[in-house]
């Protein structure tokens, strides 16, 4: 795919993603959220990446829905019972983002309002610039939480919190978005890239990818678990498969050496994680 509304660029074991509207403040439209979904597809599939960072040029990350020309989205069915009705189409884009199986960072380097705020909820890591900004504006706007929003919002935060954000649709600063715990860093404006990709490097070199990978999809989906019984289930699966792979040997010598470790293992090497999770199919 051509890329428009966003950039993607590899750099060693890094893809980054860019939104790339800077004009109306990165805004999405439906031809950026194709964009993104297959801009999050190609970094996937690519055996060469182990992280990747979404990030926004010019100073806003996402100004959210492009609505200059009022809302484009499509609509009928029958919301009373759901046949008929369209997908939300940010919600199509998270849920791509949750199947992720490399980690997502954040860099969240401006205004980050409505799907440009929701869209980073499914994301691993967020940094954000200390001058960023924050909305969830939905009730300002005649509309409801998007996005999957209700979902991972009050996860990350807090009913409390996630009550306050989304029922006023304040716009709130970085620093508040810090202490409620929905970014996990504030750093100066340029600092926050060579930050977000020191992580992701960090990760890329250091950790074995099958083991990220099932590290993040046990995280998000044990969530919603109502019992640990489950997450000991599941894990005593992948532990046993884990010690099975070169990667454990791999680790084990790579301490002893005091070196850094060369994992070979990569994503195909488990197919039990599509067993288990049939939805990270491509």
């Amino acid at each position: 795919m051509v890329f428009e509304d966003i950039a993607y660029a590899v750099d060693g074991p890094v893809a980054t993603i860019s939104f790339a509207r800077p004009e109306v403040m990165n805004a999405a439209r439906n031809e950026t959220h194709l964009e993104l979904q297959a801009a999050l597809d190609a970094a996937d599939r690519d055996d060469a990446v182990r992280a990747v960072i979404v990030t926004g040029t010019g100073r806003a990350f996402c100004a959210g829905t492009d609505i200059s020309d009022g809302f484009r989205l499509p609509a009928g069915g029958d919301p009373a019972t759901g046949d008929g009705v369209p997908a939300d189409v940010g919600g199509v884009t998270v849920l791509r983002l949750f199947r992720m199986r490399k980690p997502v960072i954040a860099a969240i380097n401006g205004a980050a309002a409505g799907f440009g705020a929701t869209f980073t909820l499914a994301m691993d890591i967020r940094l954000a610039a200390a001058t960023a900004k924050f909305a969830f504006p939905f009730t300002r706007r005649g509309i409801c939480a998007e996005s999957c929003s209700s979902w991972f919002l009050p996860r990350l935060v807090g009913m409390q919190t996630a009550q306050d954000w989304m029922l006023t649709g304040r716009t709130f600063p970085a620093s508040e978005a810090l202490a409620r715990g929905l970014v996990h860093e504030l750093l100066a404006a340029e600092d926050l890239l060579p930050r977000a990709r020191a992580l992701a490097l960090d990760i890329a070199e250091n950790c074995a990818p099958v083991s990220v990978a099932l590290n993040r999809q046990l995280l998000w989906r044990m969530m919603g678990a109502d019992h640990p019984e489950i997450a000991h289930a599941l894990e005593s699966r992948a532990v046993a498969a884990r010690m099975a792979s070169d990667d454990v040997r791999e680790g084990v010598d790579s301490f002893k050496e005091r070196r850094a470790p060369r994992f070979g293992d990569g994503l195909a090497d488990a197919p039990y994680m599509t067993a288990w999770w049939p939805d990270l199919k491509a």
